[in-house]
């Protein structure tokens, strides 16, 4: 098995240029005489459930779409996907995309409520923030059963939509708004909580992408200059990402006696098992040094949010908050066509921690089940951080709710990179 420096994604990990190979092995691999037949090809050498794919005739295909769900594992593979070149780039390494910067959910009325904002979206202009309901989008009334990407249109700079937001005060505010570039800050809320002896660094994480890393640095280099020797990091809304990101983030969590330890193994497709690779922590030198860590998750929280967690798990006290994890325990390579402008992601291997635990399809399980508090602003206020507090300070929960008993939004696949980014 080999040993690897991290620099492969987990939701969408490792951009593959086809050139890569000998002549000899993109003829066999990758046939370039179009797409349709490279994504066959592809999908035979490295997909996951290369067994498992229906027998099909890549020469009754036109779309690369169309082929790819003929050959999806159904029910299990529920995230492999094609996108473009550029729109890979854009989210995974420049951390931008075209929208209004702003995240939403649903609430226990079925009523849409805005969860977090970026930095630069426009609706900080107006005093909108978390827990503002969206009345309307053009005049039109909406839930949690709109397609709000629908009524918003285009996904083009310059495109004007009306919306109202309502403040849980009542509050009514109603602008017209123009899309523009977002530029992701993925560190949306920090704090340093005191209470007596500890100090309790918050922050809500919303994606690991190439930004990420200078992000966390500094939190974490603020973190230490405070004094922080308790953790919480919030990944609600998280639908994953890059796995240097995951290992960098795990870097400035660790004690130093987990610096070189097994942190998580790749495993791939019998074909591939020459590809099996293993990945050791990195301790950063602004490691907070911690032996515990919190997790406030639920379903939002996916892919590279899961991973951190169960790779830290065999060696520390990890304790997750709010809810069940989406569940995924899988990963993808992205390989960019030869022939055009496509990136094909299929999933590629599975993920395991070093007590070889993996296959979470239902999630990885809360030690307390907290509903999510949409109607409260980030921080002290809110239900999930206080039980996390709660917590610290006398070493139990109080929640005794299983995750049956919490309120359920209803469930999203992530099967694009649109479903990951998870706001408009």
């Amino acid at each position: 098995m080999k040993k690897r420096e991290l620099s492969i994604l987990l939701i969408s990990v490792l951009l593959i240029s086809f050139s890569m190979f000998t002549s000899c092995e993109k003829e066999k691999i990758y046939p370039a005489y179009d797409e349709v037949h490279e994504l066959y090809s592809l999908m035979d050498q490295w997909y996951l459930w290369k067994d498992s794919i229906s027998d099909v005739d890549p020469d009754e295909y036109t779309s690369t779409n169309n082929l790819l769900e003929a050959m999806r594992y159904i029910p299990r593979d529920k995230w492999s996907y094609i996108s473009t070149k550029d729109e890979y780039a854009q989210y995974y390494e420049e951390g931008t995309y075209v929208g209004y910067g702003f995240g939403f959910s649903s609430d226990s009325e079925g009523k849409l409520r805005i969860t977090f904002l970026y930095e630069n979206s426009d609706l900080n202009g107006y005093g909108i923030n978390r827990g503002w309901k969206i009345n309307k989008v053009n005049d039109v009334l909406v839930d949690e059963n709109s397609s709000l990407n629908t009524l918003l249109g285009a996904n083009d700079i310059g495109v004007e939509n009306n919306m109202e937001f309502e403040s849980p005060t009542g509050t009514i505010v109603s602008e017209t708004f123009s899309k523009k570039l977002i530029t992701m800050n993925t560190v949306v809320y920090k704090e340093v909580i005191t209470s007596g002896a500890d100090k309790t660094g918050y922050f809500v994480f919303k994606s690991f992408i190439g930004p990420s890393i200078a992000e966390l640095t500094e939190i974490f280099n603020e973190f230490k200059l405070q004094g922080v020797n308790e953790l919480v990091v919030d990944l609600r809304y998280n639908g994953g990402g890059r796995m240097d990101v995951v290992s960098h983030l795990a870097g400035l969590i660790i004690p130093d006696n987990l610096n070189e330890e097994l942190f998580f193994k790749y495993e791939h497709n019998e074909d591939r098992s020459g590809e099996n690779s293993e990945y050791y922590f990195e301790q950063n030198a602004g490691s907070l040094k911690l032996n515990k860590v919190y997790f406030i998750a639920g379903k939002g929280s996916a892919s590279a949010s899961e991973a951190i967690i169960n790779g830290l798990d065999p060696y520390i006290d990890v304790y997750i908050i709010g809810d069940d994890t989406y569940g995924k325990p899988v990963g993808m390579y992205s390989f960019s066509s030869r022939i055009s402008d496509l990136v094909y992601v299929p999933i590629s291997f599975k993920l395991v921690n070093a007590n070889n635990y993996g296959g979470y399809y239902n999630g990885l399980s809360a030690d307390s089940y907290i509903e999510d508090d949409i109607l409260h602003e980030f921080g002290t206020d809110e239900a999930v951080l206080n039980e996390v507090l709660y917590h610290i300070e006398n070493g139990s929960f109080t929640s005794t709710k299983s995750s049956y008993d919490i309120y359920k939004r209803p469930f999203k696949e992530i099967r694009n990179i649109k479903d990951e980014l998870g706001s408009l």
